[in-house]
């Protein structure tokens, strides 16, 4: 079967991309986004104990009680950080349980935020239901 000259153009043209560093291969992509969570590497997170620390499987564990202190404190902006870090590397990560950076960005703002859905942040992953029990 012959090839029509935009498809030969296509062709070439990905292969220009894939070889001048223009296009990257996803899974290098996934690697190098994935450095940001090696803290003796970015040294993002200095002031917020590693608990309530988000890791790579996209968990945030804070407990309700200590709500304030992760918005209030140095945990919202490190983590804030780390976000950024990760979508400048590769904007379509997705984290273990699937959610991606919007996704765990709309959950720290929705947790931080006086509203009904605060306790949000105790959960271990941003697609399971929330219990209301503070103890």
């Amino acid at each position: 079967m012959a090839i029509s000259r935009l498809g030969f153009f296509l062709i070439s043209f990905a292969l220009y991309c894939f070889s001048s560093g223009y296009a990257q291969d996803p899974a290098r992509l996934v690697q190098k986004a994935l450095l940001c969570f090696n803290n003796k590497l970015t040294r993002i997170y200095s002031g917020c104990d590693e608990e309530y620390r988000l890791n790579e499987s996209g968990n945030i564990n804070v407990p309700p009680l200590l709500t304030d202190q992760f918005c209030n404190g140095p945990c919202l902006a490190e983590t804030q950080q780390l976000l950024s870090c990760i979508n400048n590397l590769f904007s379509d990560f997705r984290f273990d349980n699937k959610a991606n950076v919007r996704a765990i960005r709309d959950t720290i703002r929705a947790g931080c935020s006086f509203s009904k859905q605060r306790v949000y942040l105790q959960c271990s992953t941003i697609h399971k239901p929330c219990s209301k029990d503070l103890h």
